[in-house]
């Protein structure tokens, strides 16, 4: 996955990008914007319960490499049946939320793959090097489109949320989840997320005084990954891994793709992409009349951590 900013910082952008249509349906879109985490929601659940946390880690791998759209058809028909579909909520998670996060991560991952030489922590490796560099494209995002220096500025709050959402909404996370992924009480994970990101961005990222920076990079030898918490980082140190020189790289999951996009090439190609179908799916669900036809037509069936 591009880091939580990342995301949030492409949510945010999209918006530029709807059409007045779209927009006219989502009049509260700045107050969703923590749904710019996607299935990483999953991911952060974890931190709150640990015990569970090889399972969630095997769970979120299902959700980025299979069957993106089955499970938007799924979501779509079973909100239209129990109403959460006339829901603002409903509409811009799935779209601005769900599907743009795993457009960004299925347009990004290969090149950040390509770099890191990994995906997840690998015990082979000497350190989570895809986190490292994730957090690196965080800080210089932020520095580039927000002006916001990211060791100081308090970013937790920019994963705040607090909307209520329905029950409705729940019940068609967990249905639509269970029936693609055969995987139960999603959705429900999902809304614990939903209010507790804040607190886990606040714990591991914000990091004013280098404090945590420092702790995290000692603990990384007994607990491989804190090093890439702290965004307390040079964001220089980004410009490494963004292929501004437009060189030759490959695909890890097959050689015989290389591209000499760069990570901002690759970046706004997710975001074009993201809006085009986000119009669409607004358009579909406003009309309340589709099929999995039009969904399949529409949605990418490829993997968010290899693009294929």
């Amino acid at each position: 996955m591009p880091g939580a900013k990342t995301h949030e910082i492409a949510y945010k952008q999209i918006k530029e990008k709807l059409n007045n249509k779209t927009l006219s349906g989502f009049p509260n879109y700045n107050e969703y914007n923590i749904f710019s985490q996607g299935h990483d929601l999953l991911i952060y659940y974890q931190y709150y319960f640990p015990l569970k946390l090889k399972q969630n880690i095997i769970d979120s791998v299902k959700l980025q490499e299979n069957s993106l759209p089955e499970f938007v058809f799924n979501y779509m028909d079973i909100a239209k049946s129990n109403g959460a579909l006339e829901e603002e909520a409903t509409r811009i998670f799935i779209g601005s939320g769900y599907v743009t996060h795993h457009i960004v991560d299925m347009y990004i991952h290969p090149l950040l793959i390509y770099y890191s030489k990994d995906h997840t922590p690998n015990k082979n490796n000497a350190t989570w090097q895809h986190g490292i560099i994730e957090t690196l494209i965080d800080v210089y995002m932020m520095e580039r489109f927000e002006n916001k220096n990211p060791a100081t500025y308090k970013i937790y709050k920019d994963f705040e949320f607090k909307k209520q959402v329905s029950q409705r909404f729940i019940d068609t996370l967990n249905k639509s989840f269970e029936k693609t992924y055969n995987m139960a009480n999603i959705g429900s994970k999902f809304k614990i997320s939903l209010y507790q990101t804040k607190s886990y961005i606040q714990i591991v990222k914000y990091d004013p005084k280098g404090f945590k920076k420092k702790l995290f990079d000692c603990l990384d030898k007994y607990f491989m990954g804190t090093s890439s918490f702290s965004y307390h980082v040079n964001s220089l140190e980004a410009l490494n891994y963004l292929n501004i020189e437009n060189k030759l790289w490959s695909n890890s999951s097959n050689s015989t793709l290389t591209s000499t996009e760069s990570f901002m090439d690759l970046y706004n190609k997710a975001l074009d992409e993201s809006s085009y179908i986000i119009d669409k799916l607004e358009e579909l669900a406003c009309k309340g009349v589709f099929n999995r036809d039009d969904i399949y037509s529409l949605v990418p069936n490829k993997s968010s951590v290899t693009g294929l």
